[in-house]
């Protein structure tokens, strides 16, 4: 069977890269759980049990935690162990792999055409690193799926004019914030987004948004009498990105002094940032340029699964030279700005830049289908397969022993 690549079959793709990442995603042998792990799952199993959204970390034995934790990934894994167990979570994050790397390259071809769809969807599926993160319980696929789910029918809200399509995307939004409050930084991209298209479906969207969120806060305001908008963990993250990055000392300082209970503890650390921003601005300023670094992109990471994220941004800046940003990219970019414009001024590590690399990836294919436009087809193949290359000797060669 000859494939057209003159349109993009998003229901079969959608099928069947879910279906594949299904089955791999439990056989990649890497370490199924990593330290949140543990946290989640005793907040499912809590779930379960019929007690509601509470746990104790390791740390601080003897008090009960409600809002710790967002609550999104733990309501996943509640839903998931109905039905299995560990290895049904890898399973169902396999197929939510192979479903975003199809949406993805739907997005991509909503903003440049079915060539720049396929393009974009081939480099999501062989993305290394979200196989390493669909084989591991943890947020991340999850998280992603929601902010490309979000997206796709963000575009289709306009792009068909339903207002209900709007709506949609305003609850899917809400709950990628639930999994992660960096959606607040997808919120405010697809919300300015749609208001510059369509004052309406920006309305719908954000009306949407904020009743699907609210629950949320309501619940912890009753729970622990305080405004808790999103986690009690948020001033001990802004602490630590004013320090080292390591939160391990404020945990061991939360339990020495369990006496002051979750809220306390956001307080506490809250003001310490504040005074750590204070006393010694220079120092956090160069914790922000770290970070920000880490966001563009792995530049100075060695390990050798990131050539494709290498090669991805060098076509990513051929989109940019040749002025997509102008157009095609206005979508992605914000995006991709706005989460890091709530990452990056808190607390950044390199996997917390998962989650944005499919706008890269967007930013990819539209370089290469520009490029063609200006090369050829034959010759625009000819320097992607060369750069491939030698993103993927570099990678070796720069590989640690």
């Amino acid at each position: 069977m000859r494939i057209d690549f003159g349109r993009y079959p998003l229901p079969w793709l959608a099928l069947a890269a879910a279906a594949i990442g299904a089955c791999i995603a439990p056989l990649i042998p890497v370490p199924h759980t990593q330290p949140d792990t543990i946290a989640f799952d005793a907040i499912a199993r809590s779930i379960l049990a019929g007690q509601g959204i509470r746990y104790q970390e390791a740390y601080m034995p003897g008090l009960d935690l409600f809002a710790f934790r967002a609550p999104g990934y733990p309501v996943f894994l509640t839903m998931v162990y109905a039905i299995g167990g560990l290895t049904t979570v890898l399973v169902i994050q396999g197929a939510l792999n192979g479903l975003s790397a199809a949406l993805v390259g739907a997005i991509a071809g909503e903003l440049a055409g079915a060539r720049a769809a396929w393009i974009a969807f081939a480099l999501r599926f062989a993305w290394p690193a979200a196989w390493g993160h669909a084989s591991v319980a943890e947020s991340e696929i999850l998280y992603e799926a929601l902010t490309v789910l979000a997206t796709w029918l963000a575009v289709l809200a306009l792009r068909r004019r339903r207002t209900r399509l709007a709506v949609l995307a305003g609850v899917v939004t809400a709950a990628a914030i639930l999994v992660r409050p960096v959606g607040l930084g997808l919120a405010a991209a697809l919300g300015l987004w749609l208001l510059y298209q369509n004052r309406r479906a920006a309305v719908a969207f954000g009306v949407a948004c904020v009743l699907a969120w609210a629950p949320w806060p309501i619940r912890n305001a009753q729970v622990l009498h305080a405004v808790v908008p999103f986690t009690t963990n948020g001033g001990a993250t802004a602490w630590a990105g004013t320090t080292d990055g390591n939160v391990t000392p404020a945990y061991v300082w939360m339990g020495e002094n369990i006496a002051r209970g979750e809220i306390g503890f956001d307080r506490h650390f809250r003001a310490l940032t504040v005074e750590r921003m204070r006393q010694h601005p220079a120092h956090v300023a160069k914790m922000v340029a770290q970070r920000a670094f880490i966001y563009l992109g792995p530049i100075r990471d060695r390990e050798p699964g990131l050539w494709i994220h290498r090669f991805a941004m060098l076509a990513a800046l051929i989109a940019l030279v040749l002025g997509a940003w102008r157009t095609s990219l206005i979508l992605p970019g914000l995006i991709w700005l706005g989460q890091g414009g709530v990452l990056v001024p808190v607390y950044l590590i390199a996997r917390y830049r998962f989650p944005t690399e499919w706008c890269v990836i967007v930013a990819a294919a539209v370089g290469l289908v520009l490029l063609a436009e200006r090369w050829g087809t034959r010759k625009t193949w000819l320097a992607a397969g060369t750069a491939l290359a030698l993103s993927l000797a570099a990678a070796l060669a720069l590989a640690p022993r």
